[in-house]
């Protein structure tokens, strides 16, 4: 109850600083050159339509300061009024990346060209209602709109993020919580040109669930794409029954349960999945999915498991561990470093699991 009446105190206050600011208001000062104010647009609009035009809520104006010429007018249907500082100006140039407090004015050099540009809110177009931006990019003594900039201030989520020591502007968007995208732009004849999307998606056709990353580059202009598979990033490898590095190649093997079901992974040195076993195998009819099982062998200690490529027997002693891989009439010995061991075999006899079938007890 304490906490409930603190944030409606704390709401209240809110609503009641917000009230206090009275338009127009000057945009801190962010140029030795310009100066801004933002105000009512069109005051004897009536909720924000004159006749059947919309009218934006807002007008930013930019004026030369020295002589006072007005330069550039923009239009916003948004205004964070609770980034004031204590002279009531709008204070500029927060950028807060992705979610935090975004200004109503940003200047700054986005095309690196050493002249200070301009990113005004238009209003929260940008995903999930975030702050979006017209980008204007200095020209001479005037500002002049991009089309292209604007759209990576509009499109995404929120503001750009400009990276001055490798020149590159970055952008990022999201849907849900499972679906990710981050993208890098250099810049050519005053455009953005992408260099590297990278997407990241939680992905449940895979067993255990995983997440997919495709990246997609542009090396001398021609699309390369390459996906890889991780295990989720809020995996857990404490709670695995074994894992171990191999001796010569540095994969790791790992056994863990998930959902009453064993799995076994093989990552590659930079944690990519390289393999994994069982996969669901779902029926359509009943909606349900089975898996392939594993056969557990106390003496000697091992667990064995087949698809349709090869066969593979994990062995385990108080000085050896490793994999056998037999395909194609042909056996290989990959052994692991004993060092690197956590976990063990026999701990899999412990774990609730439905596709394990115990030999030799």
């Amino acid at each position: 109850m304490k906490t409930i009446l603190t944030i409606t105190i704390l709401f209240i206050a809110f609503l009641a600083s917000a009230q206090e600011v009275q338009l127009p208001v000057k945009i801190s000062d962010f140029s030795e050159q310009y100066e801004a104010l933002i105000d009512w647009n069109e005051k004897d609009s009536v909720n924000g339509f004159e006749g059947e035009k919309y009218l934006p809520q807002y007008v930013i104006r930019i004026f030369e300061k020295q002589s006072r010429r007005e330069i550039l007018k923009s239009f916003s249907d948004y205004f964070p009024d609770y980034l004031m500082n204590e002279n009531n100006e709008a204070i500029a140039n927060i950028k807060e990346l992705p979610y935090g407090s975004q200004s109503v004015l940003i200047y700054e050099d986005f095309n690196f060209d050493g002249a200070e540009d301009l990113a005004l809110m238009n209003g929260n177009n940008s995903c999930y209602s975030g702050p979006s931006f017209d980008i204007y990019l200095a020209k001479k003594a005037a500002f002049e709109y991009s089309e292209a900039f604007s759209r990576l201030a509009s499109e995404y989520c929120g503001m750009f993020q400009v990276h001055p020591e490798t020149k590159t502007i970055s952008t990022m968007t999201k849907s849900g919580c499972c679906w990710h995208q981050y993208s890098t732009f250099k810049i050519v004849n005053n455009n953005p040109v992408p260099v590297k999307i990278v997407e990241e998606a939680y992905v449940s056709n895979y067993s255990p669930d995983m997440v997919e990353v495709t990246e997609t580059s542009y090396p001398g202009g021609k699309e390369r794409v390459k996906t890889r598979l991780f295990l989720p990033y809020d995996f857990n490898e404490s709670k695995a029954a074994l894992v171990f590095t191999l001796s010569q190649s540095r994969k790791k093997v790992l056994l863990f349960e998930e959902e009453g079901v064993l799995f076994y992974v093989l990552l590659k040195p930079a944690e990519s999945v390289e393999f994994s076993f069982p996969q669901a195998i779902y029926d359509e009819t009943t909606g349900s999915a089975s898996f392939d099982t594993f056969t557990f062998r106390s003496s000697p200690k091992s667990l064995v498991f087949s698809n349709k490529q090869a066969r593979y027997e994990l062995y385990e002693t108080d000085t050896t561990i490793g994999i056998r891989v037999t395909a194609n009439s042909k056996s290989y010995d990959l052994k692991g470093d004993k060092v690197s061991q956590k976990g063990s075999l026999k701990a899999i006899t412990g774990l609730k699991v439905t596709n394990v079938n115990i030999e030799n007890k």
